[in-house]
């Protein structure tokens, strides 16, 4: 965790940082999540004072970012940076002091840092006069974010008390804008029903963009915990099926814009049914009889029967009390 000392902050500045983390979780069910990020930012700007922001996301593994929220600077300045690795003070030293912030003029003098190549292109062609940066990683997951704050007047510079909110607000920054992701899939129509399931966002190669901390306690419960085999899914999706099975778990898979949804849960008797034996298994559920059930389903009475029939086969029960009994358990 991300959490400075603030032996040092003053009693107006502590108020200020817990409003700005209340509001954080109060809000990740409030806000719209294509919204949220930008929404933080602008809120993180009442605690300290920037110009222009970061935030990035990405993997250790493939050394890419996923995604940018930006503020007040143009998305070429993204690339700009990939770009110039090998030049800006700030790269390596950044993941030697994960989790805190660091000031370029702390890096570079100022009289150096105004003439060199990479303040001369990236950050003068776009205003670019103070830089206060820092990175979280997960070592479970790999995954880093990377917040930069910008600005633009060469006079204002960053202060202690400005580097120690930032420490403060990073962590739940993205422990906020996580939630927020994961509390709106749980809450969407189509997302799956079993309340045992745990979620992570990947790309098709299985790399994680996002993922609950419960989905790796399943894959280390399931894997061993072997760091290596965490830093991406340990099997291979099968984009052709929605569900499947494999190594005792049950996986679903859904598109999220280029990325897939994965979700996880230890497979149970319930999961050997088809998809239309569940929903029969569903809708009786409900109190209905045989009649009033298949109406709902658009099918015979007898076709319900023999689906119930089938059910009973493959998870050895005689009634409808064990199956509902089971379901209560299960799922």
């Amino acid at each position: 965790m991300l959490h400075a000392s603030l032996s040092n902050t003053s009693p107006e500045q502590k108020k200020k940082l817990h409003q700005f983390i209340g509001e954080l979780y109060l809000s990740t069910s409030k806000i719209d999540l294509a919204e949220y990020r930008q929404w933080a930012l602008a809120k993180l700007q009442g605690l300290i004072d920037f110009d222009g922001a970061i935030w990035s996301n990405g993997h250790q593994q493939t050394a890419k970012f996923h995604n940018h929220t930006l503020v007040n600077v143009p998305e070429s300045l993204t690339q700009s940076l990939l770009d110039n690795l090998a030049i800006n003070p700030l790269a390596d030293k950044l993941f030697d002091n994960l989790g805190s912030p660091i000031d370029m003029q702390d890096l570079i003098a100022d009289q150096d840092f105004y003439q060199s190549p990479i303040y001369l292109k990236c950050f003068k062609p776009n205003g670019i006069e103070r830089i206060l940066s820092s990175v979280h990683l997960d070592d479970r997951t790999g995954l880093f974010t990377l917040l930069t704050l910008y600005r633009f007047e060469r006079e204002h510079s960053f202060s202690e008390q400005d580097k120690d909110n930032q420490k403060q607000a990073l962590y739940h920054l993205l422990t906020a804008a996580k939630h927020a992701l994961f509390l709106q899939l749980a809450h969407s129509a189509d997302s799956n029903t079993h309340k045992n399931n745990h979620k992570a966002i990947c790309d098709r190669q299985g790399y994680f963009h996002q993922v609950q901390t419960s989905f790796i306690d399943l894959l280390e419960s399931t894997y061993g915990n072997e760091k290596t085999t965490l830093l991406k899914l340990p099997f291979a999706l099968d984009m052709m099926k929605k569900n499947y099975e494999v190594d005792g778990l049950q996986v679903a898979l859904k598109p999220f814009n280029d990325l897939v949804i994965v979700e996880i849960w230890p497979q149970g008797p319930l999961d050997s049914l088809s998809m239309r034996e569940r929903e029969v298994v569903q809708v009786l559920a409900t109190g209905l009889t045989f009649k009033e059930a298949a109406r709902e389903l658009d099918l015979s009475p007898s076709t319900v029967s023999n689906h119930l029939y089938r059910i009973y086969q493959k998870l050895n029960i005689g009634s409808k009390s064990e199956l509902f009994k089971m379901m209560s358990t299960t799922e």
